[in-house]
């Protein structure tokens, strides 16, 4: 990559999580939450080397997901090697929105559509689609990463437009915190845990969680 050259990755999972990016990526950056069309998120994604299911992307047209825009220097072996179940794909700048109160991301988009040759945007869409299974779960640690990310926003209802904006929630979620199987948890406190919880029930979709082991 050129010296003058920017890559951005749009963190829909786990990256939004500042502590488990950092800690566990290297991934030093600033929150910048947005919202970006015609993509949808989904409980889609397999993970061969952990056994789970993670978080994948689709195109669709009339979608859109809440997420994080992330400054890297560029797309590494590192994380090709974090993301080896996903291909990057090249986002046009115009169908991401920045959140109202983050005028960082508000600038920073200015920026990149100012300077489309050396500004590129990506976002990690999932190689497979196959729907969470006992032997590939979702796991409940994965889910409270990805949501104190959410908190940590600072912006109204980021965390409830993750669960609504999110797919798949029926299959394989397994509750988890008892015995931590995802790589990358962030720190969550008890109170945070119940936090999740009543959003998980008010959206309707804590009904698909097993309780059991896995």
């Amino acid at each position: 990559m050129s010296a003058n050259q920017k890559h951005y990755l749009v963190g829909y999972g786990s990256l939004l999580s500042h502590d488990s990016r950092s800690r566990h990526s290297n991934i030093f950056c600033p929150n910048m939450p947005i919202t970006v069309n015609g993509w949808q998120r989904e409980w889609l994604a397999r993970g061969m080397a952990h056994l789970q299911t993670a978080l994948g992307v689709s195109q669709v047209e009339t979608a859109s997901l809440n997420a994080v825009l992330l400054r890297i220097e560029q797309i590494s072996p590192e994380l090709r090697d974090r993301e080896q179940d996903y291909q990057f794909i090249e986002v046009d700048p115009d169908s991401i929105v920045a959140a109202r109160e983050s005028g960082l991301a508000q600038a920073e988009l200015a920026n990149i559509r100012a300077n489309p040759d050396t500004c590129k945007i990506f976002i990690c869409a999932n190689l497979n689609k196959i729907q969470a299974s006992s032997q590939y779960p979702i796991y409940q640690t994965y889910i409270d990463t990805c949501l104190v990310g959410c908190f940590d926003m600072g912006v109204a209802n980021f965390a409830s437009e993750f669960i609504q904006n999110t797919h798949c929630w029926e299959h394989g979620w397994i509750n988890d915190r008892h015995d931590c199987l995802y790589a990358r948890p962030a720190i969550v406190t008890q109170q945070q845990h119940q936090q999740i919880d009543q959003l998980l029930e008010q959206h309707q979709v804590l009904e698909y969680r097993q309780e059991t082991k896995r």
